[in-house]
């Protein structure tokens, strides 16, 4: 049966394959003190059938027989454009998929602004999977509801984390011609209880409850990507990986969840038809076009499903073929590196178990220099006058 106790942690990425495949439902996904979800086996209820561990994806060896294709897009709809992360890829395939009659998943906030994996059938309803969520979703009954609706012959579209994505084709135990796969390269996740602490500091701060969160704001442009938070009182909040207490807590890898320091699905070779991130360099595969700052989107497809299923989705992109090597070295160093581990993580969340306030814990850890907040309240006036895409550009 699965065990996972306080040394083997960095052995479960959370996928949930072990507690959805449960013949007898013993499996509980449990959150722990730093806010992570792991199995836990009820030991009265187990049939030792050993399924559990027969799909879990960390253990199993990546293998697919890859016909991999690099490109680089972006949707022509310019306002999906500006409230997408990256090229609004995504968007185009997800509403090719519905269009065709696909229910698509993906991570959505709920009221609450918890980060959950959720569905929809409509165009409308698909919104809310756009733009990046830096928190690991929970996933809920997510892969047994998508087995039921493959089994009856219903079309779906899943898209998730590199190991949600091999969770979910692991606990399938067979390949479905009528699922297709969506995997993002992600730098790690972070804990949903660093998120929900700082939702509660902002709240107490601007004494509102919050309106929406954009991870990836293009309020600076593509290049200079800032959290933006909007309060219910009108008051809003835009800040960069420097200055912003989760972004750093996140970027800096203090906050981040034990197996993406050595992350079993960084690999080119992907347990999914498609995999999308984020292409910061155009130049590089289009000489001729100039970088606007508004973002596009790299594209890998790794099967004749994905390369198909991408070729029809892309009449509302502009595409362009990119080699792949290139596209890897250049805008894909997390699709095959893991992040490095800081002994600070340990102090971090000792700090938070202890109940620190959240804004003190950064204070202690990872402190938020001097010059990094005036640059904060300067970036309105440099991005304005065009100082911010010059300093960009003599940095490039």
């Amino acid at each position: 049966m699965i065990n996972i106790d306080n040394n083997n942690k960095k052995d479960c990425c959370g996928c949930t394959a072990c507690s959805s495949v449960c013949p007898k439902s013993c499996i509980t996904m449990t959150e722990d003190n730093e806010g992570f979800f792991y199995p836990v086996v009820d030991g009265n209820s187990c049939i030792n059938c050993g399924l559990c561990e027969k799909v879990c994806p960390v253990k199993k060896e990546i293998s697919q027989d890859s016909i991999q294709q690099a490109f680089v897009s972006r949707i022509n709809d310019k306002e999906v454009l500006m409230n997408s992360s990256s090229g609004g890829a995504f968007t185009a395939l997800s509403r090719f998929a519905i269009n065709n009659g696909y229910t698509v998943y993906g991570g959505a906030y709920n009221e609450c602004f918890d980060v959950v994996h959720d569905s929809a059938k409509t165009n409308e309803e698909a919104v809310k999977f756009r733009g990046s969520k830096y928190v690991q979703s929970y996933m809920g009954n997510t892969f047994k509801n998508i087995k039921k609706q493959l089994d009856k012959g219903d079309k779906v579209l899943f898209s998730g984390t590199p190991c949600q994505c091999a969770g979910l084709v692991s606990y399938l135990r067979k390949p479905y011609d009528n699922l297709v796969t969506v995997d993002f390269v992600c730098h790690a996740v972070p804990s949903p209880k660093v998120w929900k602490l700082y939702r509660d500091y902002l709240t107490k701060k601007y004494k509102s409850n919050i309106k929406s969160v954009n991870f990836r704001s293009k309020v600076y442009g593509y290049h200079c990507s800032s959290i933006k938070i909007d309060m219910e009182n009108g008051k809003s909040q835009k800040m960069g990986l420097n200055t912003d207490m989760f972004l750093k807590s996140f970027f800096f890898n203090v906050s981040c969840r034990p197996s993406c320091y050595d992350c079993h699905f960084k690999t080119v070779d992907r347990m999914c038809d498609i995999t999308v991130f984020d292409c910061w360099n155009i130049t590089r595969f289009v000489p001729n076009k100039k970088d606007d700052d508004k973002g596009y989107s790299a594209v890998i497809t790794h099967s004749e499903k994905g390369a198909k299923f991408f070729k029809q989705a892309s009449t509302c992109l502009e595409v362009f073929d990119a080699d792949l090597d290139t596209l890897i070295k250049y805008d894909g160093k997390y699709a095959v590196k893991s992040i490095d581990y800081t002994p600070k993580r340990e102090e971090y969340f000792r700090l938070v178990n202890e109940g620190l306030p959240i804004d003190e814990v950064t204070k202690r850890v990872i402190p938020i220099k001097a010059k990094n907040k005036l640059m904060g309240k300067t970036k309105g006036f440099l991005h304005a006058t065009g100082l911010m895409s010059l300093a960009q550009k003599l940095k490039k």
